[in-house]
């Protein structure tokens, strides 16, 4: 037996008449038993039934969910609370039809407060340069496409500048959304967030959703947030993700809503989204990035000092954007002796920190979190002479460093990937051949001890090894 409505209030006002309306509009639809309409508008059936009493207004998404429950149109319904709300909230003195037949008044029932729409996104933290031809293609990556549109991750090497070019993306896409921007940074090293079931409480509270609406099952909270993302038009926004654990049950191919995500690694792991690799500036889009930090007049000056320094930070918009704060900080030096004495030298890397913001330390955390082996490759690919100069990358093969470790080359290449998926290496348009940026070399030389012994990936002395553990790392 379904719940039995409540009786209609007398003569409360807009409230009343609001309510009214309400109670039309589930008759036309067949009059479906209040616990029906909770399972479509994932609110309770007691929340429902008060909307459709009239003793005071509903909030704007319970009276959203309320209408849609039984067909009705979004818009026309959203306009029609608005009215009673401005109604409700501009009569401030009793109902003058009430004073004049001599009824007791009360005070009129106050509107609760509506939850903001969720506008999560951050600011940019640094500028986009160029990238005008891949925001086009992300554009067409996340256009509607068989009534779904599947999520769509940026991946690509630390330092890259994935979270400005979501963040721009985003930017353009929330235009067309109105129901709000979520954004979810998954980075510890930022404070993010690494608890799926907690995760998704966060992001249904962010949307209006009670706290005693929120189901204590991990699982049915997850149900619940992909239900709501099938009624709305929202942006989710998840950077920095680590592991596809963390994001994997949050995914939805929703008809009226955009996911982006942006990782150093492919989550090969992840089924059913579109991915869109960053590559590294071009080098006039470098010389842009410089200009807008620097001052186009001081950077004409010399020209030829920002190219050099756009070759030794390997067209990195991070290095870049780090190198050219440190340049802006000293407006009075000399713009050709200040870039050359910070390139100068092998540890440009180290160098490149203000603030709170440090090239070191993203590679220092890429670093740590490799296998003992896939270390040594990366130490030993540094050591090898494959680039004219310091300020280049660094090309090899899986096949050339297999010989230089005395392992076969598929083991090799799977550890290459590996360095690949941690933002420290990229692939070339040569098969088989891994590039080594200019700063990442620098690093990995940093780390090598060139007095120990090695131990070779697959050998029975690096198996012995990896019991121990590499200390140096």
């Amino acid at each position: 037996m379904g719940r039995p409505e409540k009786p209609l209030a007398q003569d409360a006002g807009p409230a009343t008449a609001f309510a009214r309306e309400l109670r039309r509009l589930r008759s036309g639809a067949g009059s479906p038993s209040y616990r029906e309409l909770a399972k479509r508008a994932l609110f309770s059936a007691s929340v429902l039934s008060d909307a459709a009493a009239g003793y005071r207004l509903p909030t704007l998404q319970v009276a959203l969910a309320f209408a849609e429950a039984c067909g009705g149109d979004r818009a026309v319904w959203e306009r029609r609370w608005r009215e009673a709300a401005r109604e409700v909230g501009g009569e401030g003195r009793p109902d003058a039809r009430a004073v004049h037949r001599g009824q007791e008044t009360r005070p009129r029932a106050a509107v609760r407060a509506l939850p903001p729409t969720p506008a999560q996104l951050p600011m940019e933290p640094r500028p986009l340069a160029g990238r005008t031809r891949l925001l086009g293609r992300a554009r067409m990556l996340t256009d509607l496409a068989d009534g779904s549109v599947p999520p769509l991750l940026v991946h690509g090497q630390t330092g890259v500048g994935k979270s400005v070019f979501a963040l721009r993306l985003a930017a353009e896409l929330a235009a067309g959304l109105p129901d709000g921007q979520l954004y979810v940074d998954l980075d510890p090293a930022g404070g993010g967030r690494r608890d799926a079931a907690a995760l998704t409480g966060h992001l249904l509270r962010a949307l209006g959703i009670a706290p005693e609406q929120v189901p204590d099952d991990p699982a049915q909270r997850v149900g619940l947030y992909r239900s709501v993302l099938r009624q709305r038009r929202l942006l989710v926004v998840f950077d920095g993700v680590r592991q596809e654990l963390q994001v994997r049950e949050l995914l939805v191919a929703a008809p009226h809503c955009r996911i982006v995500l942006t990782a150093r690694s492919r989550l090969l792991g992840l089924d059913g989204i579109r991915r869109l690799a960053l590559p590294v500036l071009d080098r006039n889009e470098s010389m842009e990035l410089l200009a807008s930090v620097l001052g186009r007049e001081r950077l004409a000056a010399a020209p030829r000092a920002g190219l050099m320094l756009a070759e030794a930070c390997g067209d990195l918009p991070l290095s870049l954007t780090l190198a050219a704060r440190r340049l802006a900080a000293r407006p009075g030096a000399l713009l050709t002796e200040a870039i050359a004495d910070l390139v100068t030298g092998e540890d440009l890397f180290a160098r490149l920190r203000v603030g709170d913001e440090s090239l070191a330390e993203r590679y220092e955390d890429a670093y740590h979190r490799l296998t003992p082996q896939a270390r040594l490759v990366l130490r030993r690919f540094a050591a090898t002479r494959t680039a004219p100069s310091v300020d280049t990358v660094a090309h090899a093969s899986a096949t050339a460093l297999a010989r230089s470790l005395e392992r076969d080359a598929g083991t090799v290449e799977d550890l290459l990937d590996d360095l690949v998926d941690a933002g420290l290496l990229e692939r070339t348009d040569v098969a088989g051949q891994y590039g080594l940026p200019p700063l990442v070399r620098q690093f990995a030389h940093a780390q090598a001890d060139p007095t120990a012994h090695e131990p070779v990936p697959g050998t029975a002395r690096c198996r012995s090894h990896a019991l121990t553990g590499d200390a140096r790392g």
